[in-house]
């Protein structure tokens, strides 16, 4: 092929891969929001349905990340096998049907029947976001890929904040709700009419074929294929899939928990802030990624590590995190709130490394499944830690109530706080713990050292 007519074709693929990721964010944006909502609308739920037990609102924000962290390692499979394209547009159509159900629940059932199905529709859409990041991007723009995804992703945590809870306000939490439906299915036809699964299913070449145009070599694996079974063996019997499952479960779960759902009532209880207010600190948190989760992506391509920006990170995270804990008492000066809430998401953008950990240590075909499987933890993490902590509150509970919500002292909060230290010492740790891999696929190289 002529250079001029290559050069044409590469510049098309590397156009339309932006084109298919503006609907791909719209559909990632829902799995934040919804994954965040629950923190602005607890008390209406809490109220309407009569929960009186902190555990009881912690389940029913935890059932979304059980069944989030069940259904990744079928996501993966699905993107390996099924594609992307297909699997997303599926996977919207069930939160759009989730989410008409949550809001218009006529009983309690109900409510955790819609909660479910809400997060089996979003559990499918990131891992094959993550697949199209592979098919359609180099390997050294993946960590920065990765990075954009939670820059991505906040928007919906920022507009699980003070947007929903203005929403809320004027609308009610139940149109709320069912507009947010008819919006999730509209994305669902963008990005069936946008989306394709890889270049070749346009007749471009492959990213494949371009890296190696370009001089890179061929990840060892690319292009082969195996039985899932077997892929499920591999992936989950590399040693080096387990650090950044175990750091992604410990920290995500601490940082879902404060973000996702007790922040708000801590800020409103503790602080005196009005639940606008509250949402506003826990936007700060999502300003914090957002914007730190390209950057780590960026400079962990640049300078070809993974563990370092990783590690440091979550060290980050762990120090605010204490001293969000012990100054005042677990009360922080008002003036300081701000600048602590965007720093605890500073700390926990090194989270978005995770997928590039499992990716480079596993074989190229057994991507879906590896980083299912890693991403299942976080959701693991955030389903056990959100119910903990509401136990947590409610030993330390002293028995007031204000307008029928359960109102929890310093001293209650301030042992949850400590517990969720505890949990991010261990996420560092296993940080220190991940494999090295230069920001190249290493699975043949850490399999033939096995053998020998």
């Amino acid at each position: 092929m002529e250079i001029n007519a290559w050069g044409k074709l590469v510049g098309l693929v590397e156009k339309r891969r932006w084109l298919i990721m503006v609907p791909l964010a719209c559909a990632f944006i829902f799995s934040h929001f919804h994954r965040f909502a629950m923190g602005v609308v607890a008390e209406d739920v809490s109220r309407d349905f009569g929960l009186t037990h902190a555990a009881e609102l912690g389940l029913l924000s935890s059932i979304y990340f059980y069944t989030y962290a069940v259904l990744q390692v079928p996501a993966g499979v699905a993107a390996d096998t099924w594609g992307p394209r297909r699997t997303i547009v599926a996977a919207l159509l069930v939160t759009a049907a989730g989410t008409v159900m949550f809001g218009l629940a006529p009983s309690l059932a109900w409510l955790f029947a819609g909660r479910f199905l809400t997060a089996a529709g979003v559990a499918f859409i990131y891992i094959n976001i993550v697949k199209i990041y592979a098919t359609w991007f180099r390997s050294r723009e993946f960590g920065m890929m990765c990075g954009l995804s939670s820059f991505i992703g906040n928007l919906g945590f920022a507009l699980a904040a003070a947007p929903l809870a203005l929403m809320v306000e004027n609308a009610g939490w139940r149109a709320s709700f069912s507009i947010i439906a008819v919006i999730t299915l509209i994305v669902a036809a963008y990005c069936w009419l946008t989306v394709r699964d890889r270049p070749k299913a346009l007749g471009w070449p492959s990213i494949e074929e371009i890296e190696t145009a370009e001089g890179i070599p061929l990840a060892a694996g690319a292009g082969e294929k195996s039985k899932i079974g077997e892929s499920l063996r591999t992936v989950a019997a590399n040693w080096y899939t387990w650090p950044p499952f175990v750091a992604g479960t410990a920290a995500y779960g601490v940082f879902t928990t404060f973000a996702g759902i007790w922040g708000v009532p801590y800020l409103m209880q503790i602080h005196g802030l009005s639940r606008v207010e509250a949402a506003n600190h826990m936007v700060a948190v999502s300003v914090g990624y957002m914007v730190t989760g390209p950057i780590v992506g960026y400079l962990s391509d640049r300078f070809c590590s993974r563990r370092w920006p990783f590690a440091l990170n979550l060290m980050l995270f762990l120090g605010v995190w204490v001293l969000f804990t012990v100054w005042d008492g677990g009360k922080p000066p008002a003036a300081a709130l701000y600048p602590l809430c965007v720093i605890l998401g500073v700390g926990g953008a090194g989270m978005t490394l995770t997928m590039a950990c499992a990716k480079e240590v596993n074989p190229p075909h057994m991507t879906g499944i590896a980083t299912g499987l890693v991403n299942a933890g976080p959701f693991l993490g955030a389903a056990l830690v959100q119910p903990l902590f509401g136990l947590v509150l409610d030993f330390g509970w002293q028995g007031a109530y204000q307008q029928g919500v359960k109102v929890y002292p310093l001293e209650a909060f301030q042992l949850a706080f400590w517990l969720c230290a505890g949990l991010l010492a261990l996420a560092t740790a296993a940080a220190f713990l991940v494999k090295e891999t230069g920001c190249v696929n290493i699975a043949r190289k850490l399999i033939t050292s096995r053998e020998s």
